[in-house]
């Protein structure tokens, strides 16, 4: 585990470099709740990859009785009691990687609560961030009147069985429904509201474009799949994936498409 000083506070992460490290893309997977660096590792399998750096930081942990998550502004647990500067976290980490490593771009993504912090830092971090990618996450009202400083590429992955963080949201709570975070980078992105659809073997792609800068947004929703990252060798609880999709395959060739 590496580590960094931000704002006083210790912070780490796990860091995967490529043969030839200098000039290769930056990968941010962010854990779930209740999880870790390594589970992550293991459940993206990024680090296979030898074509790109992977790095892993780790979230907020505040007791051992505690739960590590991250502060996304409206959850969650020892993060969001704290006041964990996270975003901070990230744009230090990135600033750190591109000093050592000149990385070529910056892709963001993250599992669950990690996602909804994956959120936050493509508006908090998009002169920084070249796309995000979000799988089996939400927004909270608090990003509703944010904007990101430029058009940002995104794609989001969710499965229509996922009871943990329903598509459709909670009738109370502050947790909304997926196609909030769709309508937040359509506007962001200055998208066409209305998306194509394609059919493709067990999962739908909504694809809004064209947009602004070319950052389109694409949602792919995963028939049957629970709250996992689809594809993973790594499941969270007992939930269902019906290996109909590579998430990972998916997110790195999403990246690379919008590299310069």
């Amino acid at each position: 585990m590496e580590t960094l000083i931000v704002n006083g506070t210790v912070r780490s992460y796990l860091l995967h470099l490529p043969p030839e490290p200098r000039n290769r893309p930056l990968v941010i997977a962010l854990h779930p709740l209740g999880s870790n660096p390594l589970l992550m590792e293991s459940m993206t399998a990024f680090s296979s990859a030898d074509d790109i750096i992977a790095a892993y930081p780790e979230g907020t942990k505040i007791s051992e009785d505690g739960t590590r998550s991250w502060n996304a502004g409206f959850c969650c647990r020892d993060a969001r009691e704290v006041n964990a500067d996270d975003i901070g976290f990230l744009s230090a980490l990135i600033d750190d990687l591109a000093d050592r490593y000149a990385i070529s771009g910056v892709l963001i993504t993250g599992f669950s609560n990690g996602g909804m912090l994956a959120h936050l830092a493509g508006i908090e971090l998009s002169n920084k961030v070249t796309a995000i990618a979000p799988v089996a996450a939400a927004i909270g009202p608090n990003l509703l009147g944010m904007s990101p400083r430029r058009p940002l590429p995104v794609l989001m992955v969710h499965g229509t069985a996922d009871r943990i963080l329903p598509m459709d949201g909670f009738h109370e709570g502050n947790i909304l429904p997926a196609s909030a975070a769709i309508d937040l980078w359509v506007r962001a992105n200055g998208c066409r509201r209305e998306p194509t659809r394609e059919r493709r073997g067990g999962i739908e792609v909504e694809r809004h474009a064209p947009c602004s800068g070319d950052a389109e947004v694409l949602f792919y929703k995963v028939d049957g799949a629970g709250h996992v990252w689809p594809g993973s060798r790594v499941r969270m609880r007992s939930e269902s994936d019906p290996g109909t999709m590579d998430a990972s395959a998916v997110i790195l060739g999403f990246f690379r498409s919008h590299l310069r």
